[in-house]
């Protein structure tokens, strides 16, 4: 950590967008055998079409579907836009991250470059898949753990247990809203566990923002899905872990009574 703190502000810039493309391609490794139920590693990543085993430079994050026209080497079938997509919002969110917190390349930012890479694969298979892997959500407890213990040792773990329970309240209460309001089912039980250990990383002083920006997110996600994919089913994992992602980052600088007011009233907060 020491060394990368040395680094001139243009390097680390470079390091963080290195890093994010990197585990942008793990992720979309991740997320697709998570999906199929896969095993993720011990086995060669290949063409779908083909079975072409993919060598170094196949593998070059967003470059190698560039430069390969979005076709496999092997068969020249065409390679889904979902790679070089989800490389791109790792790199991106890394990148927030980054100066979000300062610009400090610390055990902190790098904690939460897990986080959100977590949350992006959880994201990635429920758009896919309609639903989040239990793999995830346990590896996210754990990262949430770290992070509690990190900031107040393990009192903090122990304190935000209730917090767990009362945002899992809010979740059945966020479905009980959509099941009659909007006669859908928006939340599914996988949505439900992370509102579960969304609680327990952000604890009751994020409650209202996460509730807030969780209902405004799913209500236009929810929207264009129905519109565009003409299903009446909808992912809620994107709304709730943009909701939870914004919280972590940003809890100290959101006030919802004014985020709820520019909202009403179309002012700037």
């Amino acid at each position: 950590m020491q060394i990368l703190s040395q680094l001139s502000h243009e390097m680390q810039i470079f390091f963080v967008i290195i890093l994010g493309l990197i585990f942008g391609s793990f992720g979309t490794l991740v997320s697709y055998r998570l999906a199929h139920k896969q095993p993720i590693g011990f086995t060669r990543s290949k063409c779908l079409s083909c079975g072409y085993i993919l060598k170094a430079w196949n593998l070059i994050p967003i470059f190698s579907w560039l430069f390969q026209r979005g076709k496999c080497s092997g068969c020249h079938a065409k390679i889904s836009l979902r790679y070089p997509l989800i490389e791109l919002v790792f790199l991106l969110s890394f990148l927030l991250i980054f100066f979000a917190l300062g610009q400090n390349l610390d055990a902190k930012t790098f904690l939460y470059f897990a986080i959100a890479g977590t949350m992006i694969v959880m994201v990635v298979v429920d758009l896919e898949e309609y639903f989040i892997p239990d793999s995830t959500q346990y590896f996210l407890a754990i990262l949430a753990t770290i992070s509690l213990i990190m900031q107040g040792g393990t009192g903090a773990v122990l304190a935000n247990i209730p917090d767990a329970f009362l945002f899992l309240g809010s979740g059945i209460a966020l479905w009980t809203f959509f099941h009659f309001a909007a006669g859908v089912d928006a939340l599914g039980i996988d949505d439900i566990k992370f509102f579960f250990i969304a609680g327990f990383m952000l604890g009751t002083k994020n409650i209202l923002t996460f509730m807030l920006l969780s209902g405004v997110f799913g209500v236009l996600f929810g929207g264009l899905w129905q519109k565009f994919k003409k299903d009446s089913t909808f992912p809620f994992a994107p709304a709730i872990c943009l909701s939870a992602l914004v919280c972590l980052i940003f809890q100290k600088k959101i006030n919802p009574v004014d985020l709820l007011g520019s909202m009403l009233f179309f002012n700037n907060f």
